[in-house]
């Protein structure tokens, strides 16, 4: 594993240990792992991007439409539906 030396706006080194804290988890953790979910996002994008270039747009809207046409809209939960399915209540 390698180590580095990271230079970084007290603020923001402030701000990165609060959210670790919440979390429970150390400011090394916490960057690791908000590092590699950025690196990933970036990874992915960059594969859907190289997917969807040979794609005909027109063709995957029709396609999403025809998909969300089928689609129908119901009752939502209410919080306290959704708090006692959480409690098991």
């Amino acid at each position: 594993m390698a180590t580095l030396s990271l230079r970084m706006r007290d603020d923001l080194k402030a701000k990165a240990q609060q959210l670790a804290s919440e979390q429970g988890v150390s400011l090394n953790s916490y960057i690791n792992a908000t590092l590699a979910a950025t690196i990933s996002q970036a990874e992915t994008l960059a594969m859907m991007g190289d997917r969807l270039s040979t794609i005909d747009r027109e063709q995957l809207r029709a396609r999403v439409m025809k998909f969300m046409s089928k689609t129908r809209s119901g009752n939502e939960p209410t919080q306290a539906v959704i708090k006692r399915a959480i409690e098991g209540k």
